[in-house]
């Protein structure tokens, strides 16, 4: 599969389970909203959680996006890069927060995002599709 093929899919479908590989080698898989957003797949997610600990570590990720109406799924796997407050440039990442925020189909436009955003340490991870493949 390519990811040309799919993007219909990842447009309409943000429901994903997000697997990361622990210190310990074994898979951890969390569930998140996710989207492709300038053409990577990427979600949000608090800087001190597992996975955002497991891409700095390890650089993979892997994110499944589902429907849930009838289960069809696309699997992306690839680098993973977390972007966070402690590396990002303040304006870069709430600019990459919005984006996100917006491919997952969430909304980013409400007056306190900024702060909710720097309050929570909220973080992007970007993945580079590397491995597309999935049922639709």
């Amino acid at each position: 599969m390519e990811l040309s093929e799919v993007i219909p899919f990842l447009e309409e479908n943000h429901l994903a389970v997000v697997t990361t590989v622990s210190v310990a080698g074994k898979p951890q898989a969390t569930v998140v909203s996710a989207g492709l957003y300038d053409g990577k797949m990427s979600f949000v997610s608090r800087a001190h959680t597992m996975k955002v600990k497991n891409v700095r570590r390890g650089g993979r990720c892997s994110v499944t996006l589902i429907r849930p109406n009838d289960t069809r799924y696309v699997t992306i796997e690839g680098p993973a890069v977390a972007h966070g407050w402690d590396d990002t440039p303040p304006a870069e990442l709430l600019s990459l927060l919005r984006g996100a925020y917006g491919a997952a189909g969430r909304k980013s436009d409400d007056a306190g995002f900024d702060a909710r955003m720097r309050e929570e340490q909220r973080t992007v991870v970007l993945i580079t599709p590397e491995r597309v493949y999935g049922s639709i």
